[in-house]
């Protein structure tokens, strides 16, 4: 491993971490809809597509609590000390756990797992019976919850619900991008968690917020961009989150004091150049009738019914019964989404790249 040190001026498009609202651009409704639910102990189940921004927003969610919580904190059990973190320890001894600390807000962030051949109902419970005895508002975040349903214990969701349901000072926000996985989780009548949490869904956020956002950086660095430049890379982008922050993260590397839309153009061009390869290597990994359905709708865009007659014919797909197999497997995979407006190639820029 080699580590250098870089001197360059800070990029405001982040595409990994968090650094405080100046980065971090709108969700100012979902927000105070999270904020509102956990005040009034409600548990949230936050649903979107990957990359749209559910980590960062569940981050920032923590830091507009930082001071309260850190205030509270210091009231209640001053700096932690030794006999503290003997206490913890002892009430978590099925549990392995990492502490640190967020270098933004200073919070605590745990890392934790059950010890190798202790039963995951007795950390859970050790868990949580520890938090609820504080007697004070905790939330604890799950991210990618989805995956539950992929454990080898069959019972993971039924004990996880009982843990909740009995907590009174915990809240949870149970975060997932897999959408159809989550509604089944928490739709499903016969599901542990049916009914269980408030529904968040993200959506992508707006263009003329996008645009607001995108200016107030480069005038912040005395360079310009026009609007009509920043509104086609977001209609390219489809105001996907992290499609949005890395292209114009790359047009801010450029440096220059006024960026055009030739630089756009080039910039779009070299983006899907790099990434051939990869897209190349996945397009063979999938089978000739996967690969042309995938095809397809990139070229479309958005196809509101991938089994019609009409659009099967036009692109000379197979049989019926084979597109719907394939429409199946690329869900599966989450190469395709169904969206409002029909069905769409999840990465945006290997739909771009499939479409040539």
């Amino acid at each position: 491993m080699y580590l250098c040190g870089m001197a360059e001026e800070f990029n405001p498009f982040l595409l990994q971490g968090y650094t405080g609202g100046d980065t971090f651009c709108d969700r100012v409704s979902e927000l105070a809809a999270l904020k509102e639910a956990m005040a009034n102990q409600r548990n949230v189940s936050l649903i979107s597509l990957r990359r749209l921004g559910k980590t960062a927003l569940i981050r920032h969610f923590f830091a507009s609590q930082r001071l309260r919580i850190v205030q509270e904190a210091l009231r209640q059990v001053g700096r932690p000390n030794g006999a503290l973190l003997k206490e913890v320890a002892h009430a978590m001894r099925s549990l392995e756990f990492n502490l640190a600390f967020d270098p933004l807000t200073g919070l605590p962030e745990f890392g934790v797992s059950a010890r190798p051949g202790m039963k995951q109902a007795m950390a859970l419970d050790e868990l949580f019976s520890y938090l609820e005895r504080q007697r004070k508002p905790v939330v604890i975040a799950l991210d990618e919850f989805q995956q539950v349903m992929e454990y080898p214990e069959r019972n993971t969701e039924a004990m996880l619900r009982e843990q909740v349901q009995r907590l009174r000072n915990v809240q949870f926000i149970f975060s997932g991008s897999d959408r159809r996985m989550m509604q089944a989780i928490f739709s499903s009548g016969r599901r542990p968690f049916f009914q269980a949490t408030e529904p968040l869904h993200l959506g992508p956020i707006p263009a003329p917020v996008y645009v607001d956002f995108i200016q107030r950086h480069f005038k912040a660095a005395r360079r310009r961009i026009d609007n009509a430049v920043v509104q086609e890379g977001l209609d390219w982008c489809r105001c996907h989150t992290y499609y949005v922050q890395y292209l114009f993260n790359r047009l801010y590397a450029l440096g220059k004091r006024e960026v055009n839309a030739l630089d756009l153009a080039r910039t779009r061009v070299s983006i899907l150049q790099e990434r051939a390869p990869e897209y190349m290597t996945l397009k063979r990994l999938l089978s000739p009738h996967q690969a042309a359905l995938l095809t397809a709708i990139a070229r479309e865009g958005a196809v509101a019914a991938p089994t019609a007659m009409e659009f099967v014919v036009r692109h000379r797909l197979s049989a019926l019964s084979t597109v719907r197999q394939a429409l199946g497997v690329l869900q599966e995979k989450e190469l395709v989404h169904h969206a409002e407006d029909g069905y769409r190639v999840t990465d945006v820029f290997l739909g771009h790249w499939l479409a040539g």
